[in-house]
């Protein structure tokens, strides 16, 4: 759902991106439905400081980054973006597929491993059959999506760490220590309305309610 009052008064109260943030109403864009989704208001913050000419989503899911530029394009025509958006369930594998070139931001937001399982083809980075596997599809994400960015472009990756069968992944961190040459800076982000808030868990347990935004900056 397209929604541009929602964005204007975002942006007239907004404080800068800062390296904590927080967005306990996830706002209309993209779909609610669609697990793992990204709250709108992380896109506009990306927008509001950088101020991207083209700007990609390689992995656009339920939608939020589609919908967020076209109300970009709607309030402020001559300051929005040119928008990109593929994904794996339109057949589109943007690890390897043509996605276009000379981006000045690309918001990248991939599946957490296994953590949700989004399609059955074998080319969907939930389905990686280890972490390790995982970690080097990340990797080649990384230096493919890295090549598509303009001269002073920035990549930035969200992803969350994972808990499974008792062991404990720091994707966050990996993802912050793809390129220290390049990386300009790291935000975190607080998650809400996990479904996970439900469950009852024992008191040494701590529950992960953070992302990592890892965000690098071409050459």
């Amino acid at each position: 759902m397209q929604n541009p009052r929602a964005l204007e008064l975002y942006l007239s109260k907004r404080s800068r991106l800062a390296s904590v943030v927080a967005y306990p109403d996830r706002g209309p864009w993209g779909d609610a439905s669609y697990r793992g989704n990204c709250s709108g208001y992380l896109l506009i913050d990306l927008w509001a400081t950088y101020r991207p000419l083209r700007l990609l989503d390689p992995m656009e899911g339920g939608g939020t980054s589609r919908e967020v530029c076209a109300d970009l394009q709607t309030l402020y025509a001559e300051d929005a973006p040119e928008y990109a958006g593929f994904d794996l369930r339109d057949g589109v594998d943007s690890l390897v597929d043509p996605i276009g070139s000379d981006y000045d931001l690309i918001f990248w937001h991939p599946p957490y491993h296994s953590m949700i399982v989004y399609t059955e083809d074998e080319r969907d980075l939930s389905r990686c059959p280890s972490v390790r596997a995982f970690a080097e599809c990340v990797r080649a994400g990384y230096e493919r999506f890295s090549g598509l960015l303009a001269p002073g472009g920035r990549l930035a990756i969200l992803m969350g760490d994972m808990r499974k069968h008792g062991r404990y992944y720091p994707f966050g961190s990996m993802i912050s220590r793809l390129d220290d040459h390049r990386l300009e800076g790291v935000v975190i982000k607080q998650q809400f309305n996990m479904r996970s808030n439900d469950t009852r868990y024992p008191p040494t347990f701590v529950p992960i309610v953070h992302e990592t935004l890892a965000i690098y900056r071409a050459v």
